[in-house]
């Protein structure tokens, strides 16, 4: 599993719960034992932590370092990545073909917004109303999961009118299924609508996922109902390092914006055997990659990412391609897929070779890394793809 950590060499969880305890907490303090807002953080992590079943931890604490860290620790050699919304730069977000997008690259996690229906099921959905990304209205609470399956979920820009367009809000069970297909996890972002968060981990482990997955809540429900679940905590600013330390004996996961982050917060993390992986994607897009290596120079474990492509290849975590040709009514499909799950890579150029070479062709993949070759007269052509930072190359052949 992927959650240990290595040495040197969306708002507070806990403060939700505190606050759902009828604690305030808020602002902005030193770090001194006498902030009221210590003790009570110590008090919802009491009541949560008889709940947690998690491996003993063995590492050694170094109080020290979480005051001057030194040379910062190593983060995980294998690295974390989850995919924020799947691989929304691909597709829309929070829809079963962004997931797989996702998991074509081979990430550990998708992350994905967890909305409850009127009727008690649950989708992906960011908002907590249907309007900005499909052509229906309301609140996603007050619909029953046929209407929320009814709605177009590339009914915005940029998809509108393009191939994706008629795409369903992915169920959670669709995206659950094929987690355990690949051998992923989800990252359970839990909305308001949720209100069953018991149920919601009986069913992620129903799907054998708990162990897999992480759930960004504080509700005691879901480590009633699965003991072994890891939380996410979302970072703030004033946190002591004394008390990363003691909330990481219960959450397992460190999360949120990278400039809540410094070496020193990553190693008392790291000393209660928490992983770390904030977002790198606050800073825009073209600074993703450039964010996740600052986060891993501090000892970060991975990143939770919108260009998954980006950090597989800035990881050096490239996976294996194949091409696949596949004959319909419609003449021979060229498909580009990872090797080991099958799922297909978008916006990929394949070579068509013919004649040794002499008449050539490159055509650029589709929706499910495939598209169609231009007739009968290139059969028997040589199919390749060169490879790319995130994706090796392949070779094939026409029949």
């Amino acid at each position: 599993m992927f959650f240990h950590t290595a040495r040197r060499g969306a708002c507070s969880l806990v403060a939700a719960a505190v606050v759902a305890a009828g604690l305030l907490v808020g602002g902005t303090s030193a770090y001194a034992d006498e902030d009221p807002r210590i003790e009570q953080y110590r008090q919802a992590l009491a009541a949560l932590k008889p709940l947690v079943r998690q491996p003993v931890c063995d590492q050694v604490p170094e109080p020290g370092r979480w005051l001057d860290a030194g040379e910062p620790d190593e983060g995980a050699d294998d690295v974390i990545i989850s995919a924020h919304r799947g691989a929304l730069t691909l597709a829309p977000e929070n829809t079963l073909k962004s997931y797989e997008y996702a998991f074509a690259y081979g990430v550990d996690l998708v992350e994905v917004d967890v909305q409850q229906t009127r009727d008690g099921r649950f989708v992906a959905l960011h908002d907590s109303t249907v309007d900005r990304t499909t052509n229906g209205t309301g609140n996603i609470a007050d619909l029953t999961f046929a209407e929320v399956r009814a709605l177009n979920a590339a009914d915005y820009d940029p998809w509108r009118g393009g191939e994706y367009d008629g795409s369903q809000v992915a169920s959670l069970d669709e995206i659950l299924d094929l987690a355990r297909r690949v051998g992923g996890g989800l990252e359970l972002d839990i909305k308001g609508s949720v209100t069953e968060e018991g149920q919601l981990a009986e069913l992620v482990g129903r799907y054998g996922l708990v162990e897999e997955s992480i759930f960004n809540s504080a509700d005691p429900r879901i480590l009633v109902a699965e003991p072994g679940a890891r939380l996410i905590y979302n970072r703030d600013l004033w946190e002591p390092g004394f008390l990363i330390y003691e909330i990481g004996q219960v959450f397992k996961v460190y999360g949120s914006r990278l400039d809540e982050y410094s070496p020193e917060s990553v190693a008392a993390a790291h000393d209660a055997c928490a992983v770390v992986m904030p977002h790198a994607y606050d800073a825009g897009p073209d600074q993703e990659v450039a964010q996740f290596q600052l986060a891993r120079s501090i000892g970060a474990d991975g990143v939770q990412t919108n260009q998954p492509a980006l950090i597989v290849g800035a990881a050096g975590e490239a996976v294996d391609s194949r091409i696949v040709v596949r004959r319909d009514r419609t003449g021979d499909r060229v498909c580009l897929v990872n090797a080991d799950n099958g799922l297909g890579f978008p916006g990929k150029s394949v070579h068509l070779a013919k004649g040794r070479g002499s008449k050539s062709l490159d055509l650029v993949t589709g929706n499910a890394g495939c598209v169609t070759a231009p007739g009968r007269n290139w059969r028997g052509a040589s199919v390749s793809f060169a490879g790319d930072d995130a994706v090796h190359g392949s070779a094939g052949r026409l029949h």
